[in-house]
């Protein structure tokens, strides 16, 4: 019986000892919110969510939805945190070096740094513009700006990291150094345009002058017949009008044909640029009593 006695006592103790040991590597349980952190939290909450910041708001809510705060609090805390954790958008980075996946890449966003390794998971974020900056050694740093919506989930931020290619020269083509550099090319302006111009001056004259005269001899007209005209009388009349039509018409022609061919004139080379002026142009508008005839050699 002794010997009976001493076993159970000493299992005894040893079985105290575990259980001292095992409840004091148990953490203690967190302390239940107050009813003023509770308030608190509520109204942070609900601000952080009007600012767009998400993440401090669902923070919040996790606190004052907790059971030992008032019934009206930890309702509206968690109506909120449900709503909360639908609109938080998420990016996923995803990186290549020369097309293979790249896992060892450093993302950072201002002088927050928010992953050493890339591991497919999604990273929370708050909503709005975000610019990341991608470091990767040997390589110059990669930056991109996203603009995050809420409830964006699972968004991809990629980046290519490509290395660059030496520069290669074909087999007994001539070196940089011996390569002849291009001509310089200007637009010089050609002939037809100074013809079309000159044209399209002496048009627009001769239709002044025709229809000054026009004008003249219809008040003539006007002031020794008028109102017994005949058609006789008012012949020339007619005549120089048709006239400075005829020119005021030629001249709005050669003023478009004046523009095309200026504003689409080639380049060309310095060396293939005529030396000598623009050849002489001649126009003539001459009255035959019937109507106007133009002419010229160009």
């Amino acid at each position: 019986m002794g010997s009976i006695q001493r076993f159970l006592a000493h299992a005894g103790a040893a079985w105290c000892s575990v259980s001292t040991l095992a409840l004091a590597e148990v953490p203690p349980a967190p302390a239940e919110p107050t009813r003023a952190q509770c308030l608190a939290n509520h109204e942070q909450a609900q601000d952080a969510r009007l600012a767009g910041q998400l993440l401090p708001a669902r923070a919040a809510l996790r606190l004052c939805s907790a059971a030992a705060c008032p019934a009206l609090v930890s309702r509206d805390c968690v109506l909120w945190l449900t709503e909360v954790e639908t609109q938080i958008p998420s990016v996923i980075f995803r990186a290549t070096k020369d097309g293979e996946d790249v896992v060892a890449l450093r993302v950072r966003e201002g002088d927050q740094l928010l992953t050493e390794s890339l591991t497919g998971s999604p990273r929370e974020l708050d909503p709005g513009p975000h610019h990341f900056v991608a470091e990767l050694p040997g390589f110059a740093a990669l930056d991109a700006t996203y603009v995050l919506q809420a409830g964006d989930k699972g968004r991809v931020i990629r980046f290519d990291f490509v290395s660059p290619k030496p520069a290669t020269r074909a087999l007994g083509s001539p070196s940089p150094s011996s390569e002849r550099p291009p001509a310089p090319e200007h637009r010089p302006v050609p002939t037809l345009t100074y013809v079309l111009g000159g044209a399209t001056v002496a048009a627009t004259l001769t239709g002044a002058v025709l229809g000054g005269l026009s004008l003249a001899k219809r008040k003539d007209v006007r002031e020794d017949c008028a109102p017994l005209c005949q058609d006789r009388d008012v012949r020339g009349v007619k005549q120089l009008a048709v006239g400075a039509d005829i020119a005021f018409a030629l001249a709005l022609l050669g003023g478009g044909a004046t523009v095309y061919s200026y504003v689409t004139r080639p380049r060309v080379p310095f060396e293939q640029t005529a030396t000598s002026s623009a050849p002489a142009a001649r126009f003539r508008v001459v009255w035959t009593g019937w109507g106007v005839a133009a002419g010229g050699s160009f």
